[in-house]
C-alpha cells in the first residue's frame, strides 16, 4: 500500500494520468503537470468538429476536476467547452466518455467538482500500482554490497 505522507498522492496521480491518457488519446509529449497546486494538462490527439482550427486540452485540477478546453490562439483566449463535475477523480473510462460527448457537442458547460488536496491520497492511492506495479520493487539484499 502507498505510504501516506505530505505528498504521497503524487505517485497515485502519475498512475491516474497514465490511465486517463490511454483512455482518451493524448499527443506524444502532450502531458504537463504542476504539483502545487495539483493540475494536469493533457493535449488531446483529436479535434472538436465545431472548432477544428483549435487544439483541445483536457485539464484536471484538485480543486475543480476535469474540464475540456479549447487551446488559446493568437486571436482567441482559451475557452472551456465542458466540465465533468463530480466525482473529482472519475474512472478513466468515464473521462473518455465525457470527452467523446463534449467533442460531439452533446455535453456543454457543467459545474466543477468540489475537490480538496487533503483527500488526494485516498482518491488516488489505487492508481499508484499503475506506476509501481506489485513486486517491481524488491528489498535490498543485506548480504550484497551496494
Amino acid at each position: 500500500m502507498l505510504q501516506r505522507g505530505p505528498r504521497s498522492w503524487e505517485v497515485g496521480l502519475a498512475g491516474y494520468l497514465r490511465a486517463v491518457c490511454t483512455a482518451v488519446g493524448v499527443l506524444p509529449g502532450g502531458v504537463g503537470r504542476d504539483l502545487d497546486p495539483p493540475v494536469a494538462y493533457l493535449a488531446l490527439s483529436r479535434q472538436c468538429a465545431r472548432h477544428p482550427e483549435r487544439g483541445l486540452l483536457l485539464v484536471w485540477s484538485a480543486e475543480a476536476g476535469w474540464e475540456l478546453v479549447l487551446e488559446h490562439t493568437e486571436r482567441r483566449p482559451g475557452e472551456t467547452l465542458a466540465r465533468f463535475g463530480e466525482p473529482l477523480v472519475p474512472e478513466p473510462v468515464a473521462v473518455a466518455h465525457f470527452v467523446d460527448e463534449a467533442v460531439a457537442g452533446r455535453r456543454e458547460g457543467g459545474r466543477p467538482a468540489r475537490g480538496a488536496t487533503s483527500d488526494l491520497h485516498e482518491l488516488l492511492t489505487g492508481y499508484a500500482v499503475l506506476v509501481l506495479p506489485p513486486k517491481s520493487i524488491r528489498a535490498a539484499d543485506p548480504d550484497r554490497p551496494v
